[in-house]
């Protein structure tokens, strides 16, 4: 894979990234698998020719194809690059076709040079109120830096009309993104993580919460990235967890 700096946009920084067919053959060969796997007609299950299921399936092949390679080779890209995206990132111009080179533009906002706390500052006062929540308050006294009006404007809620900047509302909102990404840079240098494995537990836990069911839960958040936001969310209660236990020692 190569990746090289473009010049900045409105704040935005971009990344034009490229790899060669032989470095995501593999992704398309996994996808291609699953294809052959659905009945056609005229073709007993399973055994339609590869050349048939490529072409009747292709739009959907080379979408979820540039969809997995364009995600992961962006996150690669970053960290060689060692940048930081504060908030999600976009994949544009997306190049993709079979046997040719994969290309395409990552744009983010890259995260400011922020100072992390020290975290046996981060005193729990001995009353009623939430350690996390105490914890949250205290992250965001210590560490401020400015929030893009886009991802502030992704956090509100679209069916209240208070969204003004002057507005409580969307000072709340900004607040939950900055410390959102206070936690993400915590759980970075402390090593935690979140897996699959767990993000799968909550979608079974809400899943019987909702009375609906771990299928329908998955469909739903692939609508504007809920699955990320949930892993994020579930990043954010595990680094307040740990930060809390410190804490308490």
């Amino acid at each position: 894979m190569k990746w090289k700096n473009n010049d900045s946009e409105n704040g935005y920084h971009r990344m034009q990234v490229e790899a060669e067919w032989e470095e995501v053959t593999a992704d398309y060969e996994d996808i291609v698998e699953g294809y052959l796997r659905i009945p056609i007609a005229g073709f007993r299950a399973g055994r339609a020719p590869r050349q048939v299921v490529e072409k009747r399936f292709y739009q959907k092949i080379m979408g979820e194809f540039s969809r997995r390679c364009g995600w992961r080779l962006a996150r690669e890209a970053l960290q060689q690059a060692g940048a930081e995206s504060l908030g999600s990132v976009e994949l544009r111009d997306i190049q993709c076709v079979k046997e040719k080179p994969f290309q395409f533009t990552v744009r983010f906002w890259p995260m400011p040079e922020t100072e992390l706390p020290d975290f046996s500052a981060l005193s729990i006062r001995d009353d009623s109120s939430d350690p996390c929540d105490q914890i949250s308050r205290r992250l965001l006294e210590l560490v401020s830096f400015d929030i893009p009006d886009e991802l502030v404007r992704t956090e509100l809620d679209p069916d209240n009309g208070h969204t003004g900047r002057e507005s409580a509302e969307w000072k709340d909102a900004a607040d939950r993104v900055r410390l959102m990404l206070i936690l993400k840079k915590i759980a970075k240098k402390e090593g935690i993580g979140v897996t699959e494995a767990d993000v799968e537990q909550r979608i079974h836990e809400k899943a019987i919460e909702f009375a609906s069911t771990p299928d329908a839960l998955r469909a739903e958040l692939k609508k504007g990235g809920g699955r990320q936001r949930l892993k994020d969310m579930l990043l954010a209660e595990s680094t307040l967890d740990y930060l809390v236990e410190r804490n308490n020692r």
